[in-house]
């Protein structure tokens, strides 16, 4: 048998470098890079420092920052100027300037409920600009992660196509012999054609994924992407009751809740307080524009808010009811990130395990029948049928152990933006 007409049937990791290295699809051949933890928190930095989202996410938690501060626990004062228009003698008698000044006085208690409200509303937009950040960062991860899978892709394709023609060019030598069967020589043809236009579709995904990637980094859309390439095994999942412990402590969606919540609740302390009555003190005095004084007075002011009083119940009643329905979204969220982190580690899990199951048992036997098929063929006891199936088979296993590596990580991904890392930059 001679050696030149039969590809190795198992890709080695060296060989896969050598076949994602020689694509044509960067600007310069280089080394892959491996999607590893290192070069995916890049990305992560990158997204989160370029996106506009985040910028308007961020600016809208430095404006509930600053509006802490607005707060104020001393109302304005106030102060006023009149003239008295009388007789001289009435003037000079009872004063024709009059001066007011006038002091509300703090009322502790509201200011704090107002603070309180505050605090949480800038809890809400810290919750909200992490849930911006957790999202790109999901989008980008993943779209990377189908990239590494098309290049992997286009590795295992460049090297079938190799065998198809090698193939080919053994169906040609076969053609010699008058008693050869000329369809295998149209079969494998066709094969190889088929071969080529599967190629040629990857590399225009392998476009559209780069130009989406660039996209979202805000780059110019021609700008270039190096070969990726996935490990070599699924790594390890996190176990589920781990994750679901820490759920609602660290998902940044059910925080945003729980903040809204505690927004209604200082809500109600607000309007509690904003019925207690005002009071304010005063000064008026009286002088005479000769340079005179005559008299000043000292007093206080009360407010009576019991006139509005049923418009305070309803401000309060409408404040439970929203503190009620934020603590309601809260369970219901809840539930719904706790269903959809128990399906995203069983679909890490499930994803981990065919990839193993494919790369250690199907795998070394699918490659075992096609080299013994190949070589039945070459000796003229199986057919071409036989051999392209065989291939084919081993082909598919190399294929799909490469999906569900790439979709473990994927599932990985989603599990980290329902129950993401408690330090975060």
């Amino acid at each position: 048998m001679n050696a030149n007409w039969i590809l190795p049937a198992l890709l080695a990791p060296a060989l896969i470098l050598i076949v994602l290295s020689a694509l044509g699809l960067t600007a310069c051949a280089q080394t892959p890079l491996l999607l590893d933890t290192a070069y995916l928190e890049s990305l992560r930095a990158e997204v989160r420092t370029n996106h506009p989202s985040v910028a308007a996410a961020r600016a809208r938690l430095l404006a509930a920052e600053v509006g802490v501060r607005t707060v104020r626990q001393w109302e304005d004062p106030s102060a006023g100027l009149g003239v008295m228009a009388a007789e001289r003698n009435k003037r000079r008698d009872d004063g024709d300037i009059l001066v007011v000044a006038e002091q509300a006085l703090p009322r502790r208690r509201l200011y704090e409920a107002r603070k309180a409200r505050a605090t949480a509303e800038r809890f809400l937009f810290e919750a909200e600009t992490r849930s911006a950040e957790l999202s790109l960062e999901t989008l980008v991860v993943q779209a990377a992660v189908e990239l590494a899978l098309v290049d992997e892709m286009l590795a295992i394709q460049t090297i079938q196509l190799a065998w198809l023609e090698s193939m080919a060019a053994n169906a040609r030598e076969k053609l010699k012999d008058p008693k050869a069967n000329v369809s295998e020589s149209f079969r494998i043809e066709s094969e190889v054609a088929q071969e080529r236009q599967k190629i040629d579709s990857a590399q225009r995904q392998r476009v559209r994924l780069a130009q989406q990637l660039n996209i979202l980094f805000g780059r110019t859309a021609e700008s270039l992407w190096p070969v990726l390439r996935l490990q070599e095994s699924a790594s390890l999942t996190p176990a589920l009751t781990g994750e679901l412990s820490r759920l609602v402590a660290v998902n940044p969606s059910l925080q945003a809740l729980l903040n809204n919540a505690n927004i209604a609740k200082s809500e109600i302390e607000v309007v509690k307080r904003e019925r207690s009555p005002v009071f304010s003190v005063g000064v008026e005095s009286s002088l005479y524009s000769g340079g005179d004084f005559r008299q000043a007075t000292v007093g206080a002011k009360m407010t009576f808010p019991w006139v509005n009083n049923s418009i305070y119940r309803a401000n309060t009643e409408r404040a439970r009811h929203r503190q009620v329905a934020a603590e309601r979204d809260v369970e219901a969220l809840g539930r719904k990130l706790r269903g959809e982190a128990i399906a995203a580690h069983t679909e890490a899990e499930t994803s981990a395990h065919q990839a193993g199951t494919i790369s250690k048992e199907v795998i070394p036997r699918a490659h075992k029948a096609a080299e013994s098929t190949q070589n039945a063929w070459i000796s003229s006891r199986a057919s071409l049928l036989d051999v392209l199936e065989s291939q084919r088979s081993l082909f598919n296993a190399r294929l799909e152990e490469r999906r569900f590596v790439a979709a473990h990580r994927a599932a990985l991904e989603t599990l980290r933006s329902i129950v993401p890392p408690t330090t975060h930059p």
